[in-house]
This record gives C-alpha cells, sequence and structure tokens, in this order.
C-alpha cells in the first residue's frame, strides 16, 4: 500500500490518446492531484487499486480492452467506497455501457469531446475532469475505512450539516407539483428514489439530472424500466399531465411554462448556469411561475457544485417544502449542503426515506 499523502490520489484507466491521454494532462496539471497508477485495462485497475491508496479511478469505457460492467464489480470489492468516473466519446456502445457503469456504482459519466461532438467545448471537459478529480477524491477521503491522510477541506464541494434548529418549519400543504435536481451520483439516488415512491402520488414530477445530451434519453427509460415509474424525457411543446416525471434532456434546460389548456413544457439553449446545461435553476424558475413557490416540492440530491441553490431558497422563502439528501448517504454533498447550510430546506433526510417523504407531502401530511 502506498504511504499516505495529502493529496487526491487517482488512476486512469484505458490506453486511448483520445481519452485516457487527454486525462492523464489534464490531472497532472493539478497541484492537489497524484496520478498515482494507471492501469491498460480493468484486470490491471484492480491489481493496481490493490498496491495503491487510489481515492478516484477515471476509466475509458470506450476501451475495447474495458468491460465496464465487470470491471466496476471488481473494483468495488477491493473498495466499497472508490469513486469511480466514466468517460467515453458519444456511441450507442457507450451510452449503454455508462447507463450500465451508473446501475453498477460509478458517480458520474463525462463525455469527451471528438470531431464528431464539436459542440463540447475542450475547456470545459478539462473542468469537469479537474472538478470531478477533486470533488470526487475528497469525498472518497470522508467516507473511506482505508488508511489514508485528510485532504483540504474547501468550500465549493463541502459544506456543514445544519443543526436541526436551523431546519426551516413546515407547514402540511398539498403541493401541485414536485420538482428534484441531482448531479454527481444523481442515477443511483434517482433509482432508489423511484423505486419505493408510492403510485399515489399524481403530481407532475420535474427532473433535471447534470448530464450530456444522448444520455438523458437511456436514464428515462431506465428510470421507467426498474422503478416502473413513467419517465419521459421532455421534448419542447410536451403537455405536463400528473403522475409522469419529465427529464430535462441532456444540453438543454427544460423549462415549465404556461399553456393555453394547461402547464406544457419549454426546451431551450440558453446560456449554461452553474456550469451547466440543463440547469436546475431555470427548471425552477418555471415550476415556480405555473404553479407558484408554496405549491411547489422541491428535493434536491447529491450532487456537485450548488445548482438548485437560488431555486431551493425561492420555494422555502415562497411558502412550499424542500428537502434534501444528507451528507452520509451523497456521492458528494455539494448541492444539497448548499441548501442545507443556507438553512433553505425543512428536511435533511437519507436517499432511502426521501420518497416516504414526497409522498407524506404529496397527500398533503
Amino acid at each position: 500500500m502506498a504511504e499516505a499523502t495529502k493529496n487526491i490520489q487517482a488512476m486512469v484507466v484505458g490506453t486511448s490518446d483520445v481519452v485516457a491521454t487527454r486525462i492523464k494532462a489534464i490531472l497532472q496539471r493539478l497541484p492537489a492531484v497524484d496520478v498515482a497508477a494507471e492501469a491498460r485495462d480493468g484486470v490491471d485497475a484492480v491489481s493496481k487499486l490493490r498496491q495503491h491508496a487510489i481515492d478516484v479511478i477515471f476509466i475509458d469505457i470506450g476501451d475495447p480492452q474495458v468491460k465496464p460492467t465487470t470491471d466496476l464489480s471488481r473494483l468495488r470489492r477491493v473498495d466499497a467506497d472508490i469513486q469511480i468516473v466514466m468517460v467515453a466519446t458519444l456511441t450507442f456502445a457507450n451510452v449503454k455501457n455508462a447507463m450500465a457503469g451508473l446501475v453498477g456504482g460509478a458517480a458520474e459519466f463525462v463525455q469527451a469531446p471528438s470531431k464528431h461532438t464539436p459542440h463540447i467545448v475542450e475547456t470545459d471537459f478539462n473542468r469537469q475532469i479537474a472538478d470531478l478529480a477533486q470533488g470526487l477524491g475528497r469525498a472518497h477521503r470522508d467516507k473511506s475505512t482505508r488508511v489514508i491522510a485528510a485532504p483540504a477541506v474547501t468550500a465549493r464541494f463541502d459544506h456543514p450539516e445544519p443543526a436541526k434548529g436551523e431546519l426551516r418549519k413546515r407547514k402540511p400543504h398539498r403541493p401541485k407539483a414536485i420538482a428534484i435536481a441531482s448531479s454527481t451520483g444523481g442515477p443511483q439516488a434517482l433509482f432508489t428514489l423511484f423505486g419505493g415512491l408510492a403510485k399515489d402520488v399524481r403530481q407532475p414530477i420535474f427532473l433535471t439530472q447534470h448530464m450530456p445530451a444522448g444520455f438523458t434519453t437511456a436514464l428515462a427509460d431506465h428510470i421507467g424500466r426498474r422503478a416502473g415509474w413513467p419517465c419521459l424525457e421532455a421534448t419542447d411543446g410536451m403537455a405536463v399531465e400528473g403522475g409522469n416525471a419529465y427529464m430535462a434532456p441532456g444540453g438543454f434546460h427544460m423549462v415549465p411554462a404556461k399553456g393555453p389548456t394547461g402547464p406544457v413544457l419549454r426546451i431551450n439553449e440558453g446560456p449554461e448556469e452553474n456550469f451547466c446545461r440543463p440547469s436546475a435553476e431555470p427548471m425552477m424558475r418555471g415550476v415556480i411561475d405555473v404553479y407558484g413557490a408554496e405549491n411547489v416540492l422541491m428535493v434536491v440530491l447529491t450532487g456537485m457544485g450548488s445548482d438548485g441553490k437560488a431555486g431551493a431558497k425561492a420555494v422555502a422563502d415562497g411558502g412550499g417544502t424542500v428537502v434534501v439528501q444528507d451528507k452520509d448517504s451523497s456521492i458528494v454533498w455539494g448541492m444539497p449542503g448548499a441548501v442545507a447550510s443556507a438553512g433553505n430546506c425543512h428536511a435533511v433526510l437519507p436517499i432511502t426515506e426521501i420518497a416516504d417523504f414526497i409522498g407524506k407531502v404529496a397527500r398533503g401530511q
């Protein structure tokens, strides 16, 4: 086992210049991150993980030598808390493998730039990789039982948990709409939430999960198949119906709006907010405009950064209800932590209890 170090320890799995070499170059420029190991495939990665105190692993799932589902399972048997980021260019096979990896415990998927995806900006990709290395590395240090040194705390990713007295007092109400914001680790959290959500919840559910274009379709379909909950990727002009979940499509903001016969969804490519598109903030402004803040239940799940913080404050100030995922069950307590530490939520709960909370609030309890 390698000696403890204050720097985040990363491993890169894969051999391609398009993904693996590019990731290694980004990580090597970060002063607080060490590329502690490189692996050619999943078998090699398991061996290197046994030898080094790794915090975060970046896997090129498009590499023909990598078998994402099998490799993730083996890596997590060595370290159940290991943080894994899948990276690949956009292909049908990579979408399929990415979804399997997210189901299998990967924390995040990042789409790599290529000549076929000119909309993916190199600087944005570099920022994502750097943020994930540092944010997930710190998250691993917080949770891991392996003996490694504690890293420096950075406010962007770490927030103090509020004392119970700092939670807002909730007034029972029966909301007309439910809104969910999630990012890093979100797919796993969403599978758990929707899997436990009572079928008598008839309010429409609006969902923003930070994912690239081409992947939210698969995620919405997977939620439907795994949880048995109607989940649709939003299209422009789609009519909103109670009992359905609507997911913002990757690369677009989703904004509920008033239509001639009822609420509809508007999709746009407006500027990124909080470095995100889709972002939870445009969604929340639309939800509040259509339904009123007092008629909204907002849920903020695991994720880096602070997307959704402004929307949560507007809901809480306006008489609605806000619940956030707790630190222990979150992959990264960034988004929920930002809301909680600002004193803008009514409950902080583990992901396994949020579905029941939604059900009670939805029934007006």
